[in-house]
């Protein structure tokens, strides 16, 4: 049930993108420069992929508490990449995994238009029960392609 909640959720912060670009979304616009070198890939260069306990809606989605470490299992892991830019019709989704194994891709979100300095975020919530302890494996892939990567450990 909780699953299906944020699919739907991310459905509607998709359709919100679509209308609204200057507002919260998955994509936005900001201001900031990237922290660390970029890697180009067909339809988008991204920045750093980070993992955090939650995003700064006000600040463009931005990472807070970034952390390789998560203790509460029972809140959700936020996966924040810096994208320098993001073309028009670019496709991009996460794939968590634990332990070496796949066990969920995110939604797809697709930009409406050409994006640069952005914030692209995903996130793994709990469903019916808390996020099983282990080492994680969070990546990117931008149009089919796999990118950026991070890993973290549930304790």
């Amino acid at each position: 049930m909780k699953r299906l909640l944020a699919m739907l959720r991310a459905g509607i912060v998709l359709l919100l993108v679509a209308l609204f670009v200057s507002g919260c979304s998955l994509v936005n616009s900001s201001t900031q420069s990237p922290s660390t070198p970029s890697t180009a890939i067909a339809g988008a260069e991204l920045g750093q992929l980070v993992t955090a306990e939650s995003i700064d809606t006000a600040n463009h989605n931005a990472p807070v508490n970034q952390t390789s470490t998560f203790n509460s299992l029972n809140q959700a892991i936020y996966a924040v990449v810096e994208a320098q830019r993001i073309d028009a019709g670019t496709t991009m989704f996460a794939r968590w995994s634990r332990d070496g194994k796949p066990f969920e891709d995110s939604s797809e979100v697709k930009a409406d238009k050409q994006y640069q300095n952005t914030y692209v975020e995903f996130h793994l919530e709990p469903t019916n029960k808390a996020i099983d302890p282990g080492s994680y494996t969070v990546q990117v892939f931008v149009n089919g392609n796999p990118a950026k990567q991070a890993n973290f450990t549930a304790q």
